[in-house]
């Protein structure tokens, strides 16, 4: 019998429940069963609308839930045929996990929450305790009177937890998180007055730490001692006036008085670890999308990230509910889902264990407290095709195959998108974890994670043509592609990836594209790209490895490293004893394995703490002169040529031996191209290659169907480029103008055309000319200086003070130039350049975020300015591909099929759509200006 889900209608909406078939992009649809060779077809429909008491057969009659949909395809008339379930428009909630093959015991399930049960926060005690920029924007909502009652327990996440989260709430499809401080980046630990196996610490927070006293149920999360295990702690007590943090637990591995610097250069190994931040704080909802539930009182406090900051009839908010959205058991066999979204899941979005042919396909995965997808046992013909995963606590785990036998799993990863995949803990929140034997993992594209992108366990696997990039953003010590600790997972294949920018921004060890992590033996890893990584590959102290046809440019610090760690005394690092546990313990005697692994069959006799038969060859190598190819950290004892054979490589000394490297296109050319024919070393793959393993849509096909906006947001009062220059339209186009007051000598009154500034016939550099000048003449309190820079008619001015450029606020119809007395009065915003510009953000919203009426304001001493208002901006310095694209525009397109107005990421990702579009020229960077959050991005 074959079942299928399938969406009748599709609609444009947010995805509000735990199973939704709002996608923006594909209909809906879901198979399960069993083929079978003579069946019928019959039609099993399901609407919201519908009713359990119909017969579901006809399109008038359908049943309302998909769980009794699926207890109807045992009873007659379902059984043995092919049976096409399918869902009708509108939101599919789930209240109980939807199970396969075992008897229906769900839980109580998730469930929307209407937007008119949230007031505003009139209580005076919780007042007090809001920040005082929260206090009128913060809503509550009594969650006993919403209907919910399991508001689950706040547990560890982190280092291999696989979090079950509590309740948790979403808006818009997007996840709030839990009230924190900071809200970016960590807080050193100052001192540690019981030592590092203590649970006490001091701390540096001003005076921001006098209201953590207060808190019922305080936590925190950090990087405690290692810069590679992060956990969340509960917090005992907090100390205001010692600035002193008392964990409830231990940490794993104790703590360390902490050397994080939020920006700059980051310390190594032996000053990793060491700083945290606190959360599930009251009095740190400080920001929109931050919210806090008093388990007590059963009260939810929320500060909404939708663009009005507020909740209307039209905003979708939810809770999470269900520990899975769906389990599947008992080895249920092909199952087929396709086409919608699984959400808000408190831990898994798919559980299921030891099934066969299970396939997932233009699926959407997000908003889950671990991984999206969790296949452990022996799953079989598991397939995961052209899906998305973001938002969620690991991408997906799954594991198959039988290793003694060495049959394959058959498991399929492919062409699929991952990204802010590690939502709340870094580490094991992977995108791709494979294990077992035969994983196939092809033709992703995995970016933005917070630890590892792909880790692999087992034999036999092949990953190739993925592009794996900016990896191991919150963590060190870390491999974009990640394995570690065993000889016996050997047979496996890394080839024609493309890995770039992993780089380390914390204390501790490198990163690495791919990371052969402690004693790892007999990988092959062939034909890759490597570029802009701290480090691209390292062997740590493992054996059989060969690294060979790959390209190797650009590493920040050393393209290779390479140790001998098993040989050292140091026992972190020496791992002997449990690698020669394991080994004994795997059937690596059997004819099979000594067929298969003929260097595994005798290692314990051939020095196996040493790192023997590594081979390193005919790669090529791009770096600047300051940096190693090959770096051997434990020093000239392992620079020995049966334990590391570095042969007929290429060191490339000029970008010109690459096509185009700013383009990310490394084939060969020159002196490259010439040895690579010589040494019979093939082209490296280009990244399109590495996009989808589908046939390319054409370039003059239309991308979507959808009709660009029609109506554009107001431009900025003062000209910026975005529109033409009312102020001062007879500037001529090809010249720059100073614009200065009366008072000053006769030869420089008035409005003239300047051509002796900085960065001449650049718009920067004539804008700069304005405070140049003001400072020139003196500064004058009374005088103001404008400079025009014509080509765009982008203008601004240097005077004494603070300004707003502006309609008008609340109706009032007083557009111009206005002092901004309130930044000048708090925020010091006469001297203080940031205490000036960050007021349009402040403002804007202030006066009702009207997309007619943009805010911006103008540092006066600089000429430096900031607008805040509606919709997503790009401005071209140029356009070489494309000539007709200049200038500076409403992204009208990406507001319509992107939603770039309301989403900052997606806003900033049209910078580099638009730099690849216009040729990805270095000289020619693109800005996306995002002015809701008065935020914007530069590519490159």
């Amino acid at each position: 019998m074959v079942v299928c889900v399938k969406l009748m209608m599709q609609s444009q909406c947010h995805q509000p429940g735990l199973l939704s078939q709002c996608r923006p992009v594909f209909p809906l649809s879901l198979r399960a069963g069993v083929a079978g060779r003579r069946a019928a077809t019959v039609h099993l429909y399901v609407s919201p609308t519908g009713s359990d008491s119909n017969g579901g057969r006809q399109v008038s009659h359908p049943v309302k839930t998909l769980q009794h949909a699926l207890n109807m395809l045992e009873s007659d008339g379902f059984r043995g045929n092919n049976v096409f379930v399918e869902l009708m428009a509108g939101y599919h909630y789930m209240t109980s996990t939807l199970r396969f093959h075992v008897p229906h015991n769900g839980t109580v399930g998730g469930q929307p929450i209407p937007s008119s049960l949230f007031h505003h926060v009139t209580d005076t005690h919780v007042l007090q305790r809001l920040p005082l920029e929260a206090r009128g924007k913060v809503l509550e909502l009594d969650l006993t009177g919403a209907g919910i009652q399991d508001l689950g327990t706040l547990t560890t996440y982190g280092f291999y937890h696989l979090w079950k989260a509590p309740l948790e709430i979403f808006i818009n499809g997007r996840p709030l998180k839990l009230a924190q401080w900071p809200n970016d980046g960590f807080i050193n630990i100052k001192c540690l007055p019981d030592g590092e196996h203590g649970r006490r610490f001091t701390y540096d927070s001003g005076n921001r730490d006098s209201c953590w006293a207060q808190e019922t149920a305080p936590w925190a999360y950090g990087w405690w001692h290692r810069s590679w295990a992060d956990s969340s702690l509960p917090v005992s007590s907090v100390d205001p006036h010692t600035h002193t943090i008392t964990l409830a637990k231990d940490s794993q591995y104790g703590l360390r008085v902490g050397h994080y610097t939020p920006t700059g250069p980051q310390v190594g190994n032996a000053l990793q670890g060491g700083y945290f931040r606190v959360i599930n704080m009251l009095c740190e909802i400080d920001q929109p999308g931050e919210y806090y539930i008093d388990r007590t009182t059963k009260k939810l406090y929320v500060w909404p990230n939708t663009p009005h900051q507020t909740l209307t009839s039209s905003d979708v908010v939810y809770g999470s509910m269900l520990p899975q959205c769906l389990k599947i058991e008992k080895r249920f066999t092909d199952l087929h889902f396709e086409d919608f979204t699984i959400e808000g899941c408190r831990q898994f979005g798919v559980d299921a264990n030891s099934v066969s042919g299970l396939t997932f396909s233009n699926m959407e995965f997000k908003n889950t407290g671990s991984f999206g997808i969790h296949c452990t046992g022996d799953c079989r013909r598991v397939s995961v095709l052209a899906s998305e995963f973001h938002d969620v606590g690991g991408g997906m785990y799954i594991a198959g195959g039988d290793r003694t036998t060495l049959t394959s799993s058959e498991i399929v990863v492919r062409d699929n998108h991952l990204w802010e995949f590690s939502r709340c803990g870094a580490f094991p929140g992977d995108a791709i974890h494979v294990a077992g034997v035969g994983a196939r993992v092809e033709h992703n594209h995995v970016h933005h994670g917070q630890y590892s992108g792909i880790r692999w366990n087992g034999n036999d696997h092949v990953i190739e043509y993925n592009h794996v990039h900016h990896m191991c953003w919150n963590a060190s010590d870390c491999g974009a592609l990640h394995t570690g600790r065993q000889w016996t997972w050997r047979g496996n294949v890394v080839r024609y990836n493309y890995i770039h920018h992993t780089l380390r921004y914390m204390p501790g060890a490198d990163v690495r594209g791919i990371m052969l992590d402690d004693e790892y033996s007999s990988a092959l890893i062939e034909h890759n790209v490597f570029f802009d990584n701290e480090v691209h590959v390292n062997i740590g102290g493992g054996r059989d490895n060969v690294i060979r046809y790959n390209v190797m440019y650009n590493a920040t610090k050393y393209s290779i490293q390479v140790d001998a760690r098993g040989m050292g005394s140091d026992p972190a690092h020496n791992h002997i004893a449990s690698l020669t546990q394991t080994l004994e313990a795997s059937p690596y005697k059997t004819p099979l394995w000594q067929s298969r692994y003929p260097e595994l069959a005798n290692i314990l006799s051939k020095h196996p703490e040493a790192p023997e038969g590594n081979q390193i060859y005919e790669n090529v190598f791009y770096n600047t002169v300051d940096k190693e190819r090959i770096h051997y950290s434990s020093g000239t004892r392992t620079v020995r040529k049966d334990y590391f054979d570095v042969h007929h490589n290429l060191r490339a000394y000029k970008t010109t031996d690459f096509w185009s490297p700013d383009d990310a296109d490394f084939r060969f050319r020159c002196e490259a191209a010439q040895w690579a024919s010589s040494h019979h070393v093939p082209q490296p793959v280009t990244l399109d290659q590495t996009v989808s393993s589908r046939a390319p849509v054409p370039c003059d096909s239309p991308t979507t169907t959808v009709a660009p906006a029609s109506t554009v947001p107001q431009t900025s009062y003062m000209p910026d480029g975005s529109s033409p220059n009312t102020l001062y339209p007879n500037i001529p186009k090809g010249g720059n103008a100073e614009a200065l007051p009366r008072y000053f000598a006769s030869a420089l009154n008035g409005t003239y055309k300047e051509n002796t500034g900085t960065q001449a016939g650049t718009e920067e550099g004539c804008l700069s000319r304005a405070a140049q000048e003001w400072k020139w003449c003196g500064s004058p309190s009374n005088g103001r200086v404008i400079a025009i820079y014509g080509t765009t008619g982008a203008m601004t001015f240097a005077t004494e003070g603070c300004y707003f450029a502006e309609y008008g606020c609340h109706g009032s119809d007083n557009p111009g130039f206005h002092r901004d007395i309130y930044a000048e009065k708090h925020q010091n915003g006469s001297t203080d350049e940031e205490g000036c510009l960050k007021r349009a953000h402040a403002q804007w919203p202030y006066c009702g975020s009207d997309p007619t009426r943009p805010y911006t304001s103008i540092f006066g001493p600089t000429g430096h300015f900031r607008t805040a208002g509606a919709g997503c901006w790009i401005k071209l310095q140029s356009c070489p591909a494309h000539r007709n694209l200049e200038g500076f525009f409403y992204d009208a397109w990406g507001a319509t099929n992107l939603g770039t107005d309301h989403d900052k990421m997606e806003c900033f990702d049209r910078a580099e759509y638009f730099w690849t579009r216009c040729g990805s020229q270095a000289d020619a960077p693109v800005t996306a200006f995002y002015r809701p959050a008065a935020a914007n991005h530069t590519v490159p």
